[in-house]
């Protein structure tokens, strides 16, 4: 058997949510296990499960090493590479390396505090980008700006440790950011009232439109899922006195059977007076689907439904305390959910457990050093864990 880099790297991920806050790349941070490993044979290993419709992807290297490799190699398709902040004098060696890359066409991302930043303009932006951390002096002067042109921020470009909603709407929609690393989920679900923290509308009408056009199963039940509290609502109120359906209700799947076309639009119809359109929650919506169509990924469930949809559900309740503002376990009693999922959830325990703890790790990069041992802990090899990721990545497709 041949040597397999994605054996020898852990990988997290942050999610980049550019324009209408779609989920529009994804930056991965990988970390080499053995200095045996080829750093452009990894990136082309990657790239290998990427494709035109895919979130582009952005590798930041935790060491100087791979990426002076990576640099000097030929670069793969749909991939930016990250250049670290290396102060504001530049290593000769570094200076060389990016030489090297302009030359063969890499697409290059740097690091770098705004301070240090110059505008990229022209054919430029097309290979060349930053990934801009602001000062509280330049998120001040942000949010105080009377006019885009008072603003510091840069257009085009990324932004990183944005940890206020109002600032990753400047960044995005006064300023046209290109995209913001990972979002400030805290802020935007405290940042509103219980009663803003609704369905999402979008996704409801999105549903009720599938059953018009008379859609597979499949497909309405993946509309439901691409929001956690329409698939919530929906479950406690298909259980409710109001149905009778006679039976526990655990499943979108059960409710669509049971109930029929018509009882199941009438459900529908039910949340519509309490659903939100806010924008500023797509994101946080969005990173709980990617979460439970990871968990699903590490599974590797295949035709199995049930299994499939119990991991799935697993993931997309890990914050329902957050979304609902009342302790987990309270949220968990008013919907019939099966003993593995609500041991998971409340105790990190049982079958999916360590499926969730793995999920909340890979979207944790200060996780990277704890990565390996807990999956050698669990049995989990690290090309499979990499390979769901990055399955998982490259195959999103933004519902909103």
């Amino acid at each position: 058997m041949g040597f397999n880099p994605l054996d020898h790297a852990v990988f997290t991920y942050q999610p980049i949510w550019g324009d209408g806050r779609r989920l529009i790349g994804a930056r991965l941070q990988a970390r080499l296990l053995d200095d045996g490993v080829d750093a452009p044979h990894l990136l082309h290993a990657m790239a290998d499960w990427w494709s035109a419709g895919s979130p582009f992807l952005l590798v930041a290297f935790a060491d100087q090493r791979p990426v002076l490799q990576a640099l000097s190699a030929s670069p793969p398709d749909h991939v930016w590479l990250e250049v670290p902040d290396f102060g504001p004098r530049m290593p000769p060696e570094l200076l060389q390396a990016l030489t090297q890359a302009r030359r063969l066409g890499h697409r290059l991302v740097q690091n770098l505090p705004l301070a240090r930043a110059h505008p990229v303009t022209g054919s430029a932006a097309e290979r060349f980008r930053y990934l801009l951390h602001l000062w509280p002096d330049h998120v001040r002067q942000a949010l105080s700006a009377q006019r885009p042109a008072d603003s510091p921020v840069l257009p085009g470009q990324l932004y990183g440790a944005i940890g206020q909603v109002a600032l990753a709407a400047h960044c995005l929609d006064v300023r046209q950011a290109w995209g913001v690393v990972g979002w400030p989920d805290d802020d935007a679900l405290a940042s509103r009232p219980a009663s803003a923290l609704g369905v999402d509308k979008g996704a409801l009408l999105r549903v009720q439109q599938a059953l018009l056009r008379e859609a597979s199963i499949e497909t309405v039940i993946g509309l439901v899922h691409s929001d956690v509290l329409l698939t919530y609502r929906l479950l406690q109120l298909v259980n409710g006195d109001a149905f009778g359906t006679g039976r526990e209700v655990s499943s979108v799947r059960q409710a669509v059977l049971l109930l029929g076309e018509r009882r199941f639009r009438d459900a529908l119809l039910r949340l519509l007076p309490g659903a939100v359109s806010d924008p500023d929650l797509q994101p946080v919506r969005q990173a709980l689907v990617l979460r439970a169509q990871l968990m699903q990924m590490l599974m590797d469930a295949g035709a199995q439904h049930e299994l499939a949809t119990e991991i799935y559900l697993t993931g997309l309740f890990s914050t329902l305390d957050r979304w609902l503002r009342v302790p987990l376990a309270q949220a968990l009693e008013r919907v019939p959910l099966s003993e593995a999922i609500t041991e998971a959830l409340l105790a990190g325990e049982g079958p999916y457990g360590v499926y969730l703890d793995l999920a909340r790790r890979l979207a944790d990069p200060a996780q990277s050093q704890h990565l390996p041992a807990r999956m050698q802990e669990e049995g989990f090899a690290l090309s499979h864990v990499n390979t769901a990721l990055l399955r998982t990545l490259a195959r999103w497709r933004s519902s909103v």
